[in-house]
C-alpha cells in the first residue's frame, strides 16, 4: 500500500540536511510543502503534485541577524491579510516569519511587534472565535503559552498568559467550543486549555487522570482532527514508542480509546512525528522515528487504529531515523513526506485514493460498494457485507456476520461482543484483526479448531466462527500466517473484559441519580452495562467523578440497564455491628432501630440467595475483619421507583436489571444504591 516514489533535494547541504520542520500550506488550490533547516540554514518551498515528486519553487537563506539565532521550527499562519511561515528566534523580541506568496515563494522576512514573553516560540496554533483570529505561542524564555489577538494591520494583542510549556500545539473545536491541546516532551504532560468564546484567553483543564491512564512518555508530536461527527486527539510518545488516542468532549474532557505500542512488525519505535488527513469521510494516520521507515493506520468510528502498513528503509528511500511527516492528499493519491535526521533531502511515498470507498456503520443489513469500503456495527445486530475492494469490516457488540466480498479485506474483532461470524475469509489474502482482545500477543495464546468450513477461535471464553471463502477446513498459519502483524494494543478500559472488576471506591448509600451527560456521585469506578433490545451489552467504566460515556449511535435504543460498583474496604463501612444486625433479623427479631425496611433485607442478604440468615451474618463478619469470602460486599441498584413492598427476610427478591431509553446516547433516572453488607436506617 505504500509506495516509494522518489527522494528530492535543493543540492544545498544548508537547506537538505538537519531539515527540523515542514509543513503544508494551499494556494489557489496548489499544495506547498515548506521546509526549514536551523542556523546557517534556510528555508525551501516545493509544490506537490499527483504522479510526481515535489517540486522546488524557492529557497531563501538565513542570514543578517537570526542568522545564528534561529530554530528549526516553521508554522504557517496568516496575520491579517499576509500569510506567514513562522519562525522560532532565539533573542527575537516580536514573532519572526517568511512572508509567503500566492504563488508558494518566499517574500520579506518580518517581525511584529513586541511580545509580551520574545519570540523565542517552542510551539504556536491558529485559531478563529467568534470571527476573530487568535495566536496562541509557547513562549520558551517564560514557560507560559500566550493568546494574542491578531488586530487587522497583522500586529498581535496580548489577550491572556497561563503557565505552560509545549514541544507541539494544536488548535481543536468541538461543537460551538474551541480548545488548544498542547504536548510538551521534558514533563511528559499533554494539557487542554479552554478559549474563551468572548475574548480568546486561556483557562487549563484538569485531564490529568485520563492522561495518566495512557501510559504516554516523552509525547514528541500531537495532532488533532474531526471525523465521525467528534474530534478526536493523536498522540505519539517517543519514550514510550507509543501512538495513542483520545475523544474530546466539548467540556473539554480527553477520553482515552487506544494505546498502541511499536513492535518487530511496525515503524515507529522512538516516534518522533506523525501526520493526520481526513479524507472523504476516512482518517489516515502516519507515524515513524527512529525505526528507519514508517508506519499507516487508518482510525475507526469508535477511535480504534486499525493497522495499515508499513515501508522499511531501503538504499534509496531516504528513511534513516525520521524526523517530519506530513500528509497530503493530492488528486487521487495520499503523498507522504518525510525527513530523516541523517539522510538529506525530502522523501515521498504515496498511497493511491483511487478506489476508496464509503464508511458506513449500523444495524442490521449494511452493504458496501465495489471500492476500499470500511463498515462498522453497533450495539444492535448487524450483517456487513463490503463488495468488491479491499474492505474493513468492524464487528459490533452485538451479534455480527462480516463478508468482506472479493478483495483483501480486514475483518476486526471486538471483545465482550455476541457471537461473530466471518463468511467468507479469504486465506493468504483477508487478514483477521483480533487486537481489541486483551493481553492477547501471539496466536499461540489462542484456542484455534479447525471445522468443515473453516475454524473456531476461541479466547477468553469468546468464539469467532470463521467461514473459509471455499467452504474447506483452516489452519492456523493459513488465517495468522506467521503470527500476528501490525502494533500492540494496550488497553485503555480494564473494565470492558471478563473476569476483571473496576476499582473501588466509596458510593452513597439511598437515593441516587444517575445521568449521562454530567459527573454522578456515588458511581466512580463503577461499570454501566447497557444491553439495547436485538443486541449486545455496551459497557462503559465512570472516572472518579463518576462520567461515563456509553459511546452508542444516535436515535433511540429501549434495553436494560446494570451498573456494578465494587465496595471500598477503606471506608469502613461494614463492620461487626452490621453482622449483628443481620444475625438479629435472621432469627426473627427487629434490627436495634426498630423495624426493617426493604433496603434493610436487601442490605442483610449479602448471598443474594434471597433470604437472610447466619450465613449472611458469618460472610459480613469476614468482610468486616477483611478476610476473603465468596460473598464479598458490593454495591447494587435499584430503579427508585421499584415496588420492594413484597420483601421479606425469606423473600428477598429484586431486579438490578432496569429497563431506560437512550437518547442519542444520554439518559437520566433515579436509583436507590445500597452496599450489600451494610445495615443501615433507611
Amino acid at each position: 500500500m505504500l509506495q516509494f516514489e522518489t527522494v528530492v533535494a535543493t543540492g544545498s547541504p544548508a537547506l537538505d540536511s538537519g531539515i527540523g520542520d515542514t509543513a503544508l500550506k494551499t494556494f489557489n488550490g496548489d499544495t506547498y510543502l515548506y521546509s526549514v533547516t536551523g542556523p546557517f540554514g534556510g528555508v525551501a518551498a516545493w509544490r506537490l503534485t499527483e504522479g510526481a515528486g515535489p517540486k522546488l519553487v524557492d529557497t531563501v537563506y538565513h542570514s543578517g541577524p537570526i542568522l545564528y539565532q534561529v530554530g528549526r521550527t516553521g508554522v504557517p499562519i496568516t496575520l491579517g491579510a499576509e500569510d506567514q511561515l513562522a519562525l522560532d528566534i532565539n533573542n527575537a523580541t516580536g514573532l519572526v516569519g517568511y512572508t509567503l506568496n500566492a504563488d508558494g515563494t518566499f517574500g520579506d522576512l518580518q517581525e511584529t511587534g513586541t511580545l509580551v514573553g520574545g519570540g523565542d516560540i517552542s510551539a504556536m496554533a491558529q485559531l478563529d472565535v467568534g470571527g476573530q483570529s487568535y495566536l496562541t505561542l509557547a513562549h520558551e524564555d517564560t514557560d507560559q503559552i500566550g493568546s494574542y489577538e491578531i488586530n487587522p494591520d497583522g500586529t498581535l494583542s496580548v489577550v491572556s498568559l497561563v503557565s505552560g510549556q509545549a514541544d507541539s500545539m494544536r488548535a481543536a473545536t468541538v461543537g460551538s467550543e474551541q480548545f488548544v491541546i498542547t504536548a510538551n516532551a521534558a514533563n511528559s504532560e499533554i494539557a487542554v486549555f479552554d478559549v474563551s468564546a468572548s475574548d480568546g484567553s486561556l483557562s487549563a483543564l484538569d485531564n490529568s487522570a485520563a492522561v495518566s491512564t495512557m501510559g504516554i512518555s516523552t509525547p514528541t508530536a500531537i495532532e488533532v482532527v474531526e471525523a465521525y461527527g467528534q474530534s478526536w486527539v493523536i498522540v505519539a510518545g517517543s519514550g514510550s514508542n507509543s501512538l495513542s488516542v483520545m475523544g474530546l468532549r466539548s467540556d473539554g474532557r480527553l477520553i482515552p480509546k487506544d494505546h498502541v505500542l511499536d513492535t518487530l512488525n511496525t515503524r515507529f519505535e522512538s516516534v518522533q512525528d506523525l501526520s493526520v488527513i481526513e479524507v472523504n469521510g476516512r482518517v489516515f494516520i502516519v507515524a515513524g522515528g527512529s525505526d528507519d521507515g514508517v508506519s499507516l493506520f487508518t482510525l475507526t468510528p469508535n477511535g480504534k487504529l486499525v493497522y495499515l502498513d508499513s515501508f522499511a528503509d531501503t538504499l534509496d528511500s531516504g528513511l534513516g531515523n525520521v524526523q517530519t511527516l506530513n500528509l497530503a492528499h493530492i488528486g487521487d493519491e495520499l503523498q507522504v513526506l518525510a525527513t530523516s535526521q541523517q539522510d538529506p533531502g525530502l522523501t515521498q511515498l504515496s498511497v493511491s485514493l483511487a478506489n476508496l470507498g464509503v464508511v458506513l456503520d449500523g444495524s442490521g443489513p449494511v452493504t458496501g460498494t465495489a471500492h476500499d469500503d470500511m463498515l462498522s456495527a453497533g450495539v444492535l445486530d448487524a450483517q456487513l457485507s463490503g463488495g468488491d475492494g479491499d474492505d474493513i469490516l468492524i464487528a459490533g457488540s452485538g451479534e455480527t456476520t462480516l463478508t468482506g466480498g472479493a478483495g483483501a479485506d480486514i475483518f476486526v474483532m471486538q471483545y465482550g461482543s455476541d457471537p461473530t461470524t466471518v463468511a467468507d475469509f479469504e486465506a493468504g489474502t483477508d487478514r483477521l484483526d483480533m487486537f481489541d482482545y486483551l493481553l492477547l500477543r501471539t496466536p499461540d495464546q489462542l484456542t484455534f479448531t479447525a471445522t468443515s468450513q473453516g475454524a473456531d477461535i476461541q479466547y477468553l471464553n469468546e468464539v469467532v466462527h470463521v467461514i473459509s471463502s471455499t467452504g474447506t477446513p483452516l489452519t492456523k498459519e493459513e488465517v495468522f500466517g506467521s503470527g500476528f502483524g501490525g502494533p500492540d494494543h494496550i488497553p485503555v478500559d480494564f473494565g470492558t473484559f471478563g473476569g476483571l472488576e473496576p476499582s473501588s471506591s466509596d458510593g452513597i448509600q439511598g437515593r441516587v441519580s444517575i445521568d449521562s451527560e454530567t459527573n454522578n456521585p456515588g458511581l466512580a469506578d463503577a461499570e454501566i452495562k447497557f444491553t439495547p433490545t436485538g443486541g449486545g451489552t455496551v459497557t462503559a467504566t465512570t472516572d472518579e467523578t463518576g462520567r461515563f460515556d456509553l459511546n452508542v449511535p444516535n436515535g433511540t435504543l429501549v434495553g436494560e440497564l446494570e451498573v456494578v460498583k465494587t465496595y471500598s474496604t477503606a471506608s469502613g463501612r461494614v463492620n461487626a455491628l452490621d453482622a449483628l444486625q443481620v444475625l438479629r433479623i435472621s432469627v426473627g427479631l427487629d434490627p436495634t432501630w426498630g423495624p426493617a425496611a426493604p433496603e434493610n433485607l436487601i442490605a442483610a442478604d449479602i448471598t443474594q440467595d434471597g433470604a437472610v440468615n447466619a450465613l449472611d451474618a458469618l460472610s459480613i463478619l469476614q468482610a468486616a475483619v477483611g478476610q476473603t469470602s465468596p460473598y464479598p460486599a458490593k454495591w447494587v441498584f435499584l430503579d427508585a421507583e421499584a415496588d420492594l413492598s413484597g420483601i421479606t427476610r425469606d423473600a428477598v427478591n429484586y431486579d438490578t436489571q432496569l429497563d431506560i431509553t437512550v437518547q442519542d446516547g444520554s439518559f437520566a433516572m433515579d436509583m436507590t444504591s445500597i452496599l450489600l453488607g451494610n445495615i443501615e436506617s433507611f
